[in-house]
């Protein structure tokens, strides 16, 4: 018998066999077919998925990624920096994550070594450690194509009352050796 929010205590029908039943459907993860039935694992989906999404937005506008950011968001990430400076940013730093941002140079695309480790901190915060490579069209006639920047990186998200998730800090290294492998001269 159905109740007020869809769900059912019949036996034949709570099995989940039609194509359009509740047990089917919910908790799901978009074309994984993975269930998704505990909030550690919804947190962890959430967690792939809005990286995932900072780094799509980084790649398309660099300044489009503030709308994943938390207002009290940290970072270090030198590969957004015009001088490489590992320097810490907030809103409140000269320059701010939001001047940085701005004046990113873009790049065109980005790929996950692996994938990425999440751990929970709390019941609405997640962070991530993983390794990535991102590429950026090469420039000043030294070659054609696309120059890989492998970095590693850390990111710790928090999911706010309205079910968003926002960025909180994020930390972004070159890899070993990567800020000094410089073949090119383009000073990355």
């Amino acid at each position: 018998m159905p109740t007020v929010l869809g769900l059912t205590n019949d036996s034949k029908t709570s099995t989940g066999t039609t194509p359009n039943s509740l047990a089917t459907n919910s908790s799901r993860t978009m074309g994984k077919n993975e269930r998704l039935d505990t909030i550690s694992k919804r947190n962890h989906a959430a967690a792939h998925e809005m990286e995932v999404l900072l780094w799509r937005a980084i790649c398309d506008s660099p300044e489009a990624a503030k709308e994943y950011l938390a207002e009290d968001c940290i970072m270090i990430n030198p590969l957004f920096n015009p001088n490489r400076s590992s320097k810490p940013l907030s809103k409140d730093t000269e320059p701010s994550i939001e001047d940085i941002l701005k004046g990113a140079e873009r790049f065109t695309g980005f790929r996950f070594h692996g994938k990425p480790m999440v751990v929970e901190v709390d019941l609405m915060a997640v962070a991530l450690v993983y390794k990535i490579s991102l590429f950026r069209l090469r420039s000043g006639g030294r070659g054609k194509g696309e120059r890989e920047i492998v970095a590693s990186g850390s990111s710790t998200w928090r999911q706010t009352a309205g079910a968003d998730w926002l960025l909180v800090a994020q930390h972004v290294q070159f890899a070993e050796g990567e800020e000094d492998d410089d073949e090119d001269g383009e000073g990355y």
